[in-house]
């Protein structure tokens, strides 16, 4: 699991994992949605989130990277070489990401 800290990477947590995906690496938004916004809580306590405002801004940081005995060092190093890029260029990266390109 990685927490991402958009101020200071310069991209957001969903703009990474779009980026992971069009490299082929398999990332997921992790705590999303968070439980309060599931059911049966969502209709129990419409307004949760309004009350929960540290889980509001962890569920939109969190992102998982592929994990398990399958995932072997190429693939640990081609995720880290992305991630890597992406934090390097990240103003160039957001760009692209937010046109689509």
């Amino acid at each position: 699991m990685v927490e991402v800290n958009a101020p200071e990477l310069g991209l957001t947590r969903d703009q990474l994992v779009r980026i992971l995906h069009a490299e082929n690496v398999l990332a997921r938004r992790y705590f999303h949605p968070g439980c309060h916004r599931m059911e049966p809580y969502r209709t129990l306590f419409p307004d949760a989130g309004r009350h929960l405002p540290v889980t509001e801004e962890v569920c939109a940081r969190v992102l998982v990277l592929p994990t398990g005995t399958m995932v072997g060092e190429d693939a640990i190093g081609r995720t880290c070489a992305v991630l890597r890029l992406a934090a390097d260029n990240a103003a160039v990266v957001r760009t692209r990401v937010e046109n689509g390109g």
